[in-house]
């Protein structure tokens, strides 16, 4: 059994039907059908029982955490005061100054700073491909304005990026599910006691940078950078209490009972009620802390793994 092996396309659709059924018999038998395998059933139904045995809850989701800088906007105008800017009135559009990111479970924060020439477009090339790497990407407002910043500045430079990525909003999740007195990230790290962000001089900061003092650079790179590690940790504390935009388990292939964001199988039921409709809700907890519900069904599965 451990001398066979299977083409990648071949391993991709075993892989696939599991998604949807756990019934390792009748993949295999499929899998002989249409591939012409020259293996017997019950080798082909042993080697999946192996091979998803070796996919336990050590696989860690690729979770993205990142925050953005972007440069001042300048326009003409005849007066100060609130008024109307006219898009005629732009003299020079904002640009990314810099990325910092960082990778769940690692302790590195990455820096991408844009050019001596003050150009962004070798920091677009290379976030965008960070992006695709990533099984969910979290930034505070990320979506209203990180996001969209990156998209702009992509299109403007010509640089291709997809048109969804899969995100979690920490500003969306904290104006959902709480009643805090602020959503702002600064303000959310002193509540939850994780820490605050870094103090700057405020404006005058960007003009330094982006008249090309390369200390001011250091400075905001620094204050990114502590944004994104503030970012995480208050990430982590709202987990429990959220719900995710991602299935850790079955995104790594895992049963549908297992936890959501973890994906481990040491999971108990909580408490069970039903909807007005009449479905039944089972509420299972993990050693992560997460709640979840899971359907009747995918409870019964739970149950039968008991038994393994």
């Amino acid at each position: 059994m451990g001398k066979m092996v299977y083409p990648d396309y071949v391993r991709e659709f075993i892989v696939v039907k599991y998604e949807t059924t756990q019934n390792l018999t009748a993949i295999a038998k499929e899998a002989k059908r249409i591939f012409d395998l020259p293996q017997t059933e019950e080798a082909i139904r042993k080697w999946c029982s192996e091979f998803f045995k070796k996919k336990n809850s050590s696989v860690k989701i690729k979770r993205l955490f990142f925050d953005i800088e972007t440069s001042q906007m300048y326009f003409r105008g005849w007066r100060t005061g609130e008024q109307y800017v006219g898009p005629d009135q732009i003299v020079k559009d904002k640009k990314i100054i810099c990325i910092c990111y960082k990778w769940q479970y690692e302790d590195e924060v990455h820096v991408l700073t844009w050019d001596s020439k003050q150009d962004d477009k070798g920091v677009l090339k290379k976030f965008i491909k960070i992006l695709g790497e990533a099984n969910e990407i979290v930034g505070h407002n990320g979506d209203r304005f990180d996001i969209k910043e990156i998209r702009t500045r992509s299109i403007k430079q010509k640089v291709l990026m997809y048109p969804k990525y899969r995100t979690l909003d920490t500003l969306k999740k904290a104006r959902k599910y709480f009643n805090f007195p602020s959503n702002k990230l600064d303000y959310l790290g002193q509540f939850l006691e994780v820490g605050r962000k870094l103090e700057h001089e405020g404006r005058g900061l960007w003009d330094k940078v982006e008249a090309g003092n390369k200390q001011a650079l250091n400075k905001m790179v620094e204050y990114c950078q502590q944004d994104v590690i503030l970012l995480e940790d208050v990430f982590h504390v709202l987990s429990p209490y959220i719900d995710h935009n991602t299935n850790h388990a079955v995104l790594n292939k895992f049963d549908k009972w297992r936890c959501p964001e973890c994906g481990s199988d040491n999971v108990s039921l909580c408490h069970t009620d039903t909807t007005a409709m009449g479905y039944i809700k089972r509420h299972m907890k993990c050693k992560c802390k997460k709640q979840y519900h899971v359907s009747n069904r995918t409870y019964l599965s739970y149950l039968k793994s008991l038994s393994k």
